[in-house]
């Protein structure tokens, strides 16, 4: 095997296993996919390259040198639409990439005519070289004008970019000019120049290149597993020499050392499938001794995101939420050390640090910076320190590079709630010496998102819990003191029952009597009286009657909390009782001029079991407030049934009542707004009275109003008899 035939073999492996890495690290991505066709092309390129300098006859090198145009014809096309993705430009070079395809796809058609390759004859030491066609010119000059175009854009991004930006170009450039002028030392020969491919081999360069600044300045954001040169080197001559002899065994023992074209394509194919069946076992065991060695082991950035997203969902506790922090991103980017820096309500930080105090001072000055400057980003001491080295434009940030050299920080991640600083999280390099790529910084700034967050809520629960502490011992002080104080009012309430009952028993006999003898006056026992008498006479039974009606609430309010007041339950009808209340108070409604209408039920309504009396009372009260707070119109009764109930009902168009009135309304001397000026003999004791009174019955007494000067309804609910 020749040396050139030999270079070809090295480019297409080197080309094949850089591509595959690249590619399968973001296969989403469209600048990895872009590259891993970039790469394909070349491995297509060097594989035929290969095989044409190893054949013997001239059918075969015209077909293996046909193919290698395949691959010669797509590598400038897809190099520049990769360095426009890489630079971001890609949708405003879009007709130079749209013809460029164009172009490629003619060429590919005149690939297979004489236009592109009149002929391949011996020439110096090539048992076949070809010899250009006319179109192949026109080819040439694409491919020039692409390399040239995509390095004018590379160099032209390389003067305003700055600091890592910068250094990516410039590793593209240098990786651009060895790769393809040593390939372009291919075409002179096309042409009868006697200059042989000498820089062919350089094609092999460019992964190296690219890889040390993958490596070093997170190029395309991909970790190559090839962090130390010498292992993919090792995995390059390995592979090679494997593929060399198993080639060279199998053409000896099944062809007899010939190699032709037929032996050639069967002996390539074999050995492929042994090469992709033995390359990722061979590829793991030695990622795992290089992971070993180095330290260094893969994470799934979405694995350890939902990890601590679950963690962090569960707790509230800021102790956990730290730990879990620390332990989860320590173990997945292995990391020497980590320290999560939390802010107490001043903005001072909450320390668990374990070195000297005099940190303080450092961390301070980082806090400052970050909370000055509204620094949100993910900063990377790597980076601070190249960009003042490459005397880039002043940064705010190369102040506090003395601070991160001082307490040993490779990266600090600033957690934020919206412009609030509340924390950050501390980083030492890690234990392999890797820079942290564009994928850890996302993955960190993602974590810390919603770190910020749990540690702002875990903040927030530990002052609840203190305030809750706080609030208990207040609570229980106060519970005391109210249970004293209210201990207190029930004997109050109790010596006031006493002294109400006491007094209206006092009060009931002498007013009885007053009752008694001005009946007595009025029906002329002790002689006739006057018009004038008669009438002042009636005024004073009135008030009289009104007073011992106060006086009898009183003692049955009096009886009712004492647990004196007594019930008869018997069936009753409760028809009977309104028919009776609508007859005693029609008189006095059309009085006042107004209405009171009872509308029958259609009918015979099931009984209840009550206390007549007390029902009564109830029935009375309503009828009577709709009149005495009605001043047009009236009030209409009527019965309605449902689901073993019966309730009565008494709508008015009197007064209305407020919101505010109807939610106190059937508490014990309360009265609407305004009432007492309608009616002034009201004591605010009937309604109250009426609650207890259908309460006791198992019922419900409720009202309803749409405000003042709206009318009311009052809803009586009594459960049948079953």
């Amino acid at each position: 095997m020749n040396f050139y035939a030999l270079a070809g073999l090295i480019n297409w492996i080197s080309a094949t296993i850089f591509g595959v890495l690249v590619f399968f690290k973001g296969p989403k991505k469209r600048v990895n996919q872009v590259f891993g066709l970039m790469t394909l092309s070349i491995a297509i390129w060097s594989f035929s390259y290969w095989n044409w300098l190893m054949v013997i006859n001239k059918k075969d090198a015209f077909f293996w040198i046909k193919i290698l145009n395949i691959g010669s014809i797509f590598i400038p096309v897809f190099y520049l639409h990769w360095i426009l993705l890489l630079l971001k430009i890609e949708k405003k070079k879009k007709k130079i990439l749209f013809f460029s395809y164009l172009f490629a796809i003619i060429f590919l058609v005149f690939n297979f005519t004489p236009l592109f390759i009149k002929d391949i004859k011996p020439t110096l030491s090539f048992r076949w070289w070809p010899v250009a066609g006319i179109i192949y010119s026109f080819y040439l000059f694409s491919y020039f004008y692409l390399i040239g175009y995509g390095l004018f854009q590379l160099i032209k991004n390389y003067r305003i970019k700055e600091g890592y930006q910068r250094a990516q170009i410039k590793y593209v450039i240098l990786a651009t000019i060895i790769g393809f002028i040593g390939g372009a030392t291919n075409f002179p020969l096309w042409y009868d120049i006697p200059i042989p491919p000498i820089g062919n081999i350089l094609v092999a360069l460019y992964p190296f290149i690219l890889s040390y600044a993958i490596l070093k300045y997170r190029l395309m954001d991909i970790q190559v597993v090839i962090k130390r040169s010498t292992v993919f080197s090792v995995l390059v001559i390995i592979i090679t020499a494997a593929y060399t002899l198993a080639a060279f065994l199998l053409t000896w023992f099944l062809f007899g050392g010939v190699y032709n074209f037929e032996s050639q394509l069967l002996t390539g194919i074999i050995v492929a499938i042994l090469v992709a069946v033995g390359y990722i076992p061979f590829y793991n065991w030695l990622k795992k001794i290089t992971d070993s060695f180095l330290f260094k082991g893969d994470y799934l950035p979405q694995e350890l995101i939902a990890e601590i997203s679950d963690t962090l969902s569960r707790t509230l506790e800021l102790k956990t939420i730290t730990e879990t922090l620390k332990e989860k991103i320590t173990q997945a980017l292995r990391l020497k050390e980590m320290e999560i820096v939390i802010l107490d309500d001043e903005g001072n930080p909450k320390l668990e640090r374990r070195s000297k105090k005099k940190n303080l001072l450092f961390i301070k000055d980082i806090i400052s910076f970050l909370k000055r400057e509204k620094y949100k980003k993910t900063l990377i001491l790597e980076e601070l320190e190249r960009k003042k080295a490459d005397r880039v434009k002043k940064e705010s940030a190369f102040t506090i590079i003395d601070d991160l050299k001082k307490l040993k920080i490779a990266a600090i991640v600033p957690l934020f709630i919206k412009e609030k600083l509340v924390g950050m999280f501390l980083l030492s390099a890690k234990k392999s010496g890797d820079m942290f790529t564009n994928e850890d910084i996302k993955t960190l700034e993602t974590i810390a998102a919603q770190a910020a967050i749990a540690v702002e809520n875990a903040s927030l629960y530990e002052k609840t819990k203190n305030f809750s502490k706080v609030l208990q011992k207040e609570v229980e002080r106060q519970t005391k003191s109210l249970r004293e104080a209210n201990i207190k009012l029930q004997e109050l309430d109790r010596a006031k029952s006493e002294f109400l009952s006491l007094a209206s028993h006092q009060l009931r006999t002498p007013l009885t009597a007053i009752k008694g003898y001005i009946s007595m006056l009025l029906e002329g026992f002790w002689g006739n009286v006057n018009e004038k008498q008669e009438h002042i006479l009636k005024n004073v039974y009135l008030s009289n009657e009104r007073l011992i009606k106060l006086v009898e609430d009183l003692l049955t309010v009096s009886r009712l909390e004492s647990g004196r007041l007594r019930y008869t339950f018997r069936p009753i009808s409760l028809e009977r009782i309104v028919e009776e209340m609508v007859r005693n108070f029609k008189p006095i409604a059309e009085k006042k001029g107004l209405y009171l209408k009872y509308i029958k039920p259609e009918k015979l309504l099931p009984k209840v079991k009550a206390d007549s009396l007390k029902i009564r009372q109830v029935i009375q009260v309503l009828i009577e407030n709709s009149i005495h707070y009605t001043k047009k119109g009236g009030a209409t009764i009527h019965f309605e049934t449902k689901k073993g109930k019966v309730v009565f009902v008494i709508q008015d168009t009197g007064v209305g009542i407020s919101p505010e009135d109807q939610l106190v309304l059937f508490e014990k001397f309360s009265r609407g707004k305004g009432m007492s000026k309608m009616y002034t003999e009201g004591t605010g004791l009937g309604l109250y009275l009426a609650a207890k009174f259908v309460k006791a019955h198992h019922g419900r007494i409720w009202v309803k109003s749409e405000g003042i000067g709206k009318g009311s309804t009052f809803y009586v609910e009594l459960p049948v008899i079953k």
